[in-house]
């Protein structure tokens, strides 16, 4: 075992980069045991979930166009709403846990729209700001 010196002590950092290293070939182990089909099935269902999900976010969007924030600018109200783009991407990583063999992430971007009328009809997007959801898979379904 080696002993640490207090005139260089380890940051947390390079702890827990040691304990991942030392980790790691069990870890791999663990991920090796997960059957193909497994992996299949959690895609597949991750996949429609990220659908899903991304359905959700258009709700919100419509709300959120229905109700937008009104704020007082210095000559113009500004009228803003959050939506989100269509585009989103999906990765599906194994964690080596077998109560939570998966992990899913969803990639989207929020978008700020401006609009230059309380109706929010002739809007535009103001910024836009990406967005990483992480999700489990725990007992054959995705939780938040």
């Amino acid at each position: 075992m080696t002993r640490l010196s207090s005139s260089k002590p380890m940051t947390l950092v390079s702890l827990a980069v040691a304990v991942l290293l030392m980790a790691a070939p069990a870890l791999a182990d663990d991920v090796a045991s997960i059957p193909d089909s497994a992996d299949e099935r959690a895609r597949t269902s991750f996949s429609e979930f990220a659908q899903s999900w991304m359905v959700k976010m258009a709700e919100n969007e419509a709300q959120s166009r229905k109700n937008p924030t009104v704020q007082p600018g210095a000559s113009d109200i500004i009228v803003t709403y959050r939506g989100f783009g269509d585009d989103f991407t999906v990765e599906l990583r194994p964690t080596g846990h077998p109560a939570a063999p998966f992990v899913g992430i969803l990639r989207y971007n929020e978008q700020v729209y401006n609009c230059s009328d309380v109706d929010a009809s002739n809007c535009s997007v103001a910024s836009s700001l990406p967005v990483t959801e992480i999700f489990r898979y725990q007992g054959g379904r995705w939780i938040y």
